[in-house]
């Protein structure tokens, strides 16, 4: 059955490659973040539009990237704070809930002032969910739920972690893409993706398409997922 036929809980991706794709066109940096953002942003569009799942999160803003240089974390904040102002009218234009997803600290009081309005705006819509992974890191994730846990005073196991996770009724993904060619997690969602059917993809961020979304999913399809059974 095709893709369009069914619906999908949750597809989660991993925003790879626009440094490579800036660098290949002689760019700088910071345009081939705006590329990027494009990419998200259609992407958000037609899968609202076409209902393909239910949850999107992107991978936007990792932990780690803080150690990048100043200069570049300064240039992606002010993409960033852009991008939710774009984010906003998208959604309200596409029946758009906006969720954020990690950590609070750390990030600007500008940008928390930013994030803290469009999910406010967007938070009655009934269509797609957009989760934007910011300032997020998935050991962060698990050891922030630890913390919460003991401070609420609860037996550990899996069902009460889970509970104390950044947004504990986001289900976890049926679907992780990764694009720019790399094979690997990036600290992203590592408790949800237990059982997450991975796709790694060559193509960089601002070249993906939705028709690329659509054969992933279809490829989905075709998987026999049997949860350890």
């Amino acid at each position: 059955m095709s893709a369009s036929k069914k619906i999908i809980n949750h597809i989660a991706i991993i925003m790879d490659g626009n440094g490579r794709w800036s660098k290949k066109k002689l760019l700088s940096r910071t345009l081939g973040h705006k590329a990027g953002i494009d990419t998200a942003i259609q992407i958000c569009k037609e899968t609202a539009k076409n209902k393909l799942t239910k949850n999107l999160t992107f991978y936007t803003f990792s932990t780690e990237n803080w150690k990048r240089s100043p200069t570049e974390v300064s240039q992606l904040f002010k993409l960033i704070n852009n991008t939710y102002e774009a984010f906003k009218d998208v959604a309200q234009q596409n029946n758009i809930q906006i969720k954020h997803l990690g950590a609070r600290t750390r990030l600007p009081k500008k940008t928390l002032n930013i994030i803290d309005d469009v999910i406010e705006i967007t938070k009655n819509n009934t269509g797609l969910i957009l989760n934007i992974a910011l300032n997020y890191g998935g050991r962060a994730e698990i050891v922030d739920a630890l913390n919460k846990l003991n401070k609420l005073e609860l037996k550990l196991n899996e069902k009460n972690l889970s509970k104390c996770l950044y947004n504990p009724k986001l289900p976890d993904p049926e679907i992780l893409i990764r694009t720019g060619g790399d094979y690997r997690l990036s600290n992203f969602l590592l408790w949800q993706s237990a059982y997450t059917e991975l796709f790694f993809v060559k193509t960089l961020w601002p070249d993906f398409k939705y028709k690329m979304l659509i054969d992933i999913t279809n490829k989905f399809f075709l998987r026999k997922r049997k949860f350890g059974k």
